[in-house]
């Protein structure tokens, strides 16, 4: 009877630490993120290339590179011009499990972004704090549900936002993962997918 007291013990105590093993933070991914921000008449298209590595049990860091296009219409409603964007992210993010399958992540990042307008260059800074659910489930598929809020500035324009970020996964392989989301109740209108790739 006491050895079995003595193995539930340990099992009791390495129980988060396998919870946590479940779900992979080191990943690479390559994704397409299309963004109507309704407010301004704005629609930006980005292709996005991201990395994320655990430092420990617990913490994982994370960079992202976006580049794309934004096409802001007249206030005429005729036409219309384009700017190519840039940013980059950097992130941090902290993760304890809830049970076998699931963890509970705080995670934030700052950034620096780049709007070549025609004839101009405005650079802006974001950052972004929020807490939330990653699960993993059956037959390969992962959801996460994060609530978000988001500053973003530059000389002319400043706006925070608060919304819920849901993402989708299907595990093709262990590997291979392709995802998608959407951003809820946001001002803008935002739509991500494309695949991940975990090492």
């Amino acid at each position: 009877m006491k050895r079995i007291l003595i193995v539930a013990g340990i099992a009791g105590i390495l129980m988060p630490a396998l919870a946590s093993a479940e779900l992979n933070y080191n990943a690479v991914n390559v994704g397409f993120t299309t963004i109507m921000n309704n407010e301004f008449t704005a629609n930006f298209t980005e292709l996005s290339l991201g990395v994320s590595k655990s430092v420990s049990k617990q913490i994982y860091l994370g960079a992202s590179y976006d580049t794309g296009s934004k096409f802001l219409s007249s206030t005429s409603g005729y036409g219309g011009s384009y700017s190519k964007v840039h940013s980059i992210l950097l992130g941090a993010g902290f993760h304890t499990p809830l049970n076998d399958n699931s963890d509970i992540i705080v995670a934030g990042h700052i950034g620096q972004g780049t709007d070549k307008i025609p004839g101009s260059t405005e650079n802006a800074s974001v950052y972004d704090i929020g807490a939330g659910l990653r699960t993993q489930f059956p037959y390969g598929l992962e959801g996460s549900v994060i609530a978000v809020y988001d500053s973003r500035s530059n000389d002319t324009y400043s706006s925070k936002d608060t919304f819920v970020n849901a993402q989708f996964g299907f595990n093709f392989t262990p590997e291979i993962q392709m995802y998608g989301g959407f951003d809820l109740w946001r001002d803008s209108q935002t739509v991500d997918f494309g695949l991940r790739f975990f090492y």
